[in-house]
Parts: C-alpha cells; sequence; structure tokens
C-alpha cells in the first residue's frame, strides 16, 4: 500500500525529506547505489553508470553526472537509499514527492509496493496523478482508494 498526504503538516521537520535534491546530493554516492537504483534511474531518466567510483553517467544528452539527474529520479533514489540505511536515517517517515513528474511517480509507487516500504509519499498537487496506476493507496491516513482519480 502506498501513503499519500497532501501535506507536509502529517510530519514533523526531521521526519520528512522536503528537497530531494540536496538531499541526495549531499547523502547518496555513486559506490552507494545499489542494483535498485541502477534500474531506477535507467527506467527513469534513460540513465547508464558508466563508472561508479567517479558517478558518470551517460544520458540521452550526454556523458554527465549523478547530480544531473531528474529531480523525480533522485526522489526514487532517496527512497531506495532510505531504505537500505534505515538505521543513518530512523527518525525519516515521509519523503515530498512534490516535484515528481508522473513517470516518476508510477516508478516511485511501483518500487513502494514491491517492497512493502513503509515510508509516506507527500504529494501537494494532483496534476496527471490520475494517469499512475491502480492500486492500494491510503490517503492522510484515514480514506483507502485504489484509483488516484478519486483522490481528494
Amino acid at each position: 500500500m502506498v501513503r499519500l498526504y497532501t501535506s507536509g503538516k502529517y510530519f514533523k521537520d526531521n521526519e520528512i525529506i522536503i528537497d530531494n535534491d540536496s538531499f541526495f546530493n549531499n547523502n547518496v554516492s555513486a559506490k552507494s547505489l545499489s542494483e535498485n537504483s541502477i534500474k531506477v534511474m535507467e527506467e527513469v531518466d534513460h540513465a547508464k553508470l558508466l563508472d561508479q567510483n567517479i558517478g558518470k553517467i551517460e544520458t540521452p544528452y550526454g556523458i554527465t553526472g549523478i547530480q544531473d539527474l531528474s529531480t523525480g529520479c533522485k526522489t526514487i533514489l532517496n527512497c531506495i537509499f532510505l531504505q537500505e540505511n534505515q538505521k543513518v536515517y530512523p527518525t525519516v517517515r515521509a519523503i515530498n514527492a512534490t516535484e515528481c513528474g508522473k513517470n516518476a511517480l508510477e516508478q516511485l509507487f511501483c518500487y513502494i509496493d514491491k517492497t512493502n516500504m513503509d515510508i509516506g509519499i507527500v504529494l501537494e498537487h494532483e496534476d496527471e496523478i490520475y494517469e499512475c496506476g491502480n492500486r492500494e493507496y491510503l490517503i492522510n491516513d484515514s480514506e483507502r482508494i485504489t484509483d488516484l482519480l478519486f483522490m481528494v
């Protein structure tokens, strides 16, 4: 089940990652990327890891570093990183995915479903989220739906 929240007000400041770019750039290194992370980079940004030691990737736009991945991709990678490093970040209970596009959201929701990850997703918009797949969603800890078309 994916737990969605329409606002960050449900969490204390130390329980939520608000700035995914900053968290990623300051905490995630290429060396820490797991196979799941590498797969997500390929699926979301069509980026191929060229050198795990220095973080070089090849994208459809050229060769660059992992810091240049999209915010949506970084958001999913942050979730994976948090799951793999729970003991280092025990207070984090949610991540803000408002900056994610529908492709990244769908990948994020699939990952949460597949791994039963216990993390809340703050989503402060409803733009095109109805295009995400049907699954069990819990909205603001109160309403269960299976289709985001009916998110209120």
